[in-house]
């Protein structure tokens, strides 16, 4: 179709993107690193079949404003409290020493300064997309680790706002540098409070009056006009799209619309973000990474090395474990969509050069590639090599005696959702349990509620012993995590060969994997579920009790550990 170019590239754009995606789906990577190897290969530089990228720019960008918007709602600054401390002032360590560090590093490569500044923010911001993506599919949302990343991940994505004001106010000013900054960052604030009180008031009224008359595309056409709206009235008085469509998100976020308006624009936003990395992989020019393998290995180390150890000191610092602050760590150890918005400002803005922009994108890529093979096996060799004595006792809200007399008991390794409906249960038949959480959160409300519990890690000697593992008759293991689920059924059967374990799996490969490490039982609860739907299915078909029994059972013999049972 040459005379309609543009319908032509955004075919070959979302072509690019569902190949990409699928791919990557059945390789067990988020989608988001197919989207960027899809735009790679039918960029220009490949080359690719797209000649010009602006017609799928200009769709990538309303991609970046309504990434920019769901931040806003579903990130607000509430979401912080439950882990402000180690958020707060450890995220904003992170971004500090990560970004120090970088710029270090890029001025020994010989960038000029403004670069390297950019660099360093850049590189110190991570994805959230990936993080929560790797916490879904590992059932992790709940863990300490999980809990702090997301909290750091958020308090990155904030300082994005910062430096999306004051990184171009700072190079761009000729003199007075500092007066420049203050007043780019007090004409900021001054439109976010102003905007915010205002759209505060205009756009919860426009909701509610359009919800009352019951009609979807009504509403879906008031929430398209209060993001671009929103963004545009903002950018005409000075601020960029993407800072007026989080400042949207944020008012949105206050109202009790906020989860029908990103339930209205989620496919939008999933098809414009799906262009948006697209064309961040479209600017990737493989040639330019095979000229600068020296500069492009310390990108990649900066990201997947550096910051990870950083983010893992800080977090150790904060009081945490160790195997919480490394998983913390390798979750943080890659950049993404954030960084690609503020690498594009950069780059449109001429504060980076295009060799620097190409670097940090295929930095970008390896991250992302490599991260969940980290994570997966990196976690786990890392913990072994961990010390089993703690440094300093535990908290216990088990007294000394009381361990010393616990026999014949349960022991609980994690109390999330599971968790507690085990504790609950085992309290009403009246047998003794003693819970190990990590999550300091769950152990006060424990505590309030007078259960037995000990804060600590259960892959610990010192926090096994406390719980009396060598007298109990039966271990829980509640949690997803298989690599440290494997390695306290390893710990656990050294001290007490006879013990009863009971473990839970997502993956099938982690059946076979915690079946070979000890673990008597092993549940899926993806399995268990499809269990019951077939029950009340067959049920409500006409199956006897009996017959349903029967396909039930022979559905539970036909799965053998290491068979898909998802």
């Amino acid at each position: 179709m040459p005379e309609f170019p543009f319908f032509r590239d955004l075919v070959l754009a979302v072509g690019a993107a569902l190949v990409g995606g699928v791919i990557a789906h059945r390789l067990g990577q988020p989608p988001l690193l197919g989207y960027l190897l899809g735009g790679i290969l039918i960029g220009p530089y490949t080359p690719g079949p797209v000649s010009d990228i602006r017609h799928v720019s200009t769709l990538a960008d309303i991609g970046i404003v309504l990434l920019m918007f769901e931040l806003g709602v579903e990130f607000p600054v509430a979401r912080i409290r439950r882990v402000r401390s180690v958020a707060l002032g450890g995220g904003s360590a992170q971004v500090i020493l990560t970004g120090a560090l970088a710029i270090g590093i890029s001025r020994l490569l010989g960038l000029p300064l403004v670069q390297q500044v950019f660099f360093g923010a850049i590189v110190s911001l991570s994805s959230t997309v990936v993080i929560l993506k790797l916490l879904l599919d590992r059932g992790e949302m709940d863990t300490p680790h999980g809990e702090i990343s997301v909290g750091i991940a958020l308090v990155q994505d904030l300082s994005l706002v910062a430096m999306m004001v004051l990184l171009p106010a700072w190079a761009t000013a000729e003199e007075d540098v500092g007066w420049t900054l203050l007043l780019a960052l007090g004409k900021t604030i001054g439109l976010f409070l102003g905007a915010y009180f205002v759209a505060g008031l205009l756009l919860p009224a426009l909701f509610a009056a359009v919800a009352r008359l019951r009609s979807r595309e009504l509403f879906l056409l008031a929430v398209v006009l209060a993001v671009i709206g929103t963004t545009v009235a903002l950018s005409a008085l000075g601020l960029s799209t993407a800072l007026g469509a989080y400042l949207a998100g944020v008012v949105v976020s206050r109202s009790h619309y906020s989860r029908q308006v990103l339930a209205e624009l989620l496919p939008s936003r999933d098809l414009f973000a799906s262009l948006f990395f697209v064309s961040v992989g479209m600017l990737v020019d493989p040639l330019l990474l095979w000229r600068h393998p020296g500069t492009f290995f310390a990108v990649v180390a900066v990201i997947v090395l550096l910051k990870p150890a950083v983010s893992a000191l800080i977090v150790r610092a904060f009081g945490h474990s160790a195997t919480t602050a490394l998983l913390t760590g390798l979750l943080l150890g890659q950049v993404g969509e954030l960084s690609f918005v503020l690498a594009r400002l950069g780059a449109d803005r001429r504060f980076i050069g295009e060799e620097l922009y190409g670097l940090v994108l295929g930095g970008a890529l390896v991250s992302i590639l490599v991260n969940p093979v980290l994570l997966r096996y990196g976690g786990a060799l890392l913990a072994r090599g961990l010390p089993r004595v703690a440094p300093s006792p535990a908290p216990s809200d088990v007294p000394e005696a009381g361990r010393s007399h616990l026999a014949g008991h349960v022991i609980i390794c994690g109390c999330g959702r599971v968790g507690s409906e085990l504790v609950a249960q085992l309290r009403a038949a009246g047998f003794t349990y003693v819970v190990i959480e990590l999550n300091p959160i769950r152990i006060e409300e424990l505590r309030r509620d007078g259960e037995p519990c000990l804060f600590g890690d259960a892959n610990n000697l010192r926090i096994l012993k406390d719980a009396g593992v060598e007298r109990a008759k039966l271990l829980a293991i509640t949690h997803y995590n298989a690599a440290a689920s494997e390695l306290t059924i390893r710990t656990v059967l050294e001290i007490h060969p006879a013990l009863q374990v009971i473990a839970r799996a997502h993956y099938a490969g982690d059946v076979q994997r915690l079946r070979g490490a000890g673990a008597s039982e092993v549940v899926v609860p993806e399995f268990e579920a499809g269990m019951e739907f077939l029950r009340w299915t067959l049920g409500q078909l006409g199956l006897s009790a009996g017959e349903i029994d029967a396909v039930v059972q022979r559905r539970r013999i036909e799965t053998k550990p290491g068979e898909s049972v998802e």
